[in-house]
């Protein structure tokens, strides 16, 4: 990345406030920004990726999400256009402070999903095998757990983060995380991540150790059923 694209980002990431106040739901310059200040944290500097746009009536749940590509570890997906459900979401949040902070954790929750693209755990193929699977079936419901794993694993990923980078907001992001996660209208089967949410609320993550290994140890602590 040149040095002139980094003052612009930074650039953006400054106007960041007024501009998603303004508008209400972030554009796709807003969602870039908030991206590139996330991955300047420790925890994902690392992380090789890149950006795509996809229309906002092919987003689905989410107006941001993650694609593999050979090279990468994952290529940031962001809906163009409104988002149905996004200003849904912002409404989980009890004010603009928390509303970012919210915005931050979707995005290290995304690139949570891009470690474990990077470690095989997360595929197109492991996709590929849930929808070829009956709705409704035991191999579906067994699939269904597989990912909801996934799931935690991006939010432990997303909660060590704003701990670490934020942590007079993470009662605050826990809260909206927690009621996104079971709120019935946004809630699906691929994402029973309670075990996850019990083990926060009761232990929380372990301070002592490495970014990547609180991620992993309140993971094992969680202990998930096994499909």
């Amino acid at each position: 990345m040149s040095k002139a694209t980094i003052a612009i980002l930074a650039s953006l990431a400054l106007l960041w406030p007024a501009l998603s106040w303004a508008q209400g739901v972030p554009t796709v310059t807003q969602w870039i920004a908030i991206f590139q200040e996330v991955h300047q944290h420790p925890l994902f500097r690392d992380l090789k990726f890149s950006y795509g746009r996809i229309p906002a009536e092919n987003a689905g749940f989410s107006p941001v999400g993650v694609m593999p590509r050979e090279g990468l570890d994952c290529v940031i997906a962001i809906s163009e256009g409104d988002n149905s459900k996004m200003g849904r979401m912002m409404a989980l949040t009890s004010s603009p402070e928390t509303a970012r902070a919210f915005l931050l954790t979707i995005a290290a929750h995304e690139f949570g999903h891009c470690f474990r693209i990077r470690s095989k755990n997360l595929s197109l193929q492991l996709w590929e095998r849930v929808l070829a699977t009956a709705p409704g079936s035991a191999e579906r419901r067994a699939m269904e757990k597989v990912i909801s794993i996934e799931e935690a694993y991006a939010d432990a990923y997303a909660f060590a983060y704003i701990r670490d980078a934020h942590p007079q907001m993470y009662a605050a992001v826990f809260k909206a995380m927690h009621s996104l996660r079971h709120e019935p209208s946004f809630a699906t089967p691929f994402y029973q991540v309670e075990p996850l949410y019990l083990q926060l609320d009761s232990r929380g993550l372990d301070a002592s150790l490495s970014l990547p290994m609180q991620v992993e140890a309140v993971m094992r602590a969680s202990s998930f059923p096994v499909p």
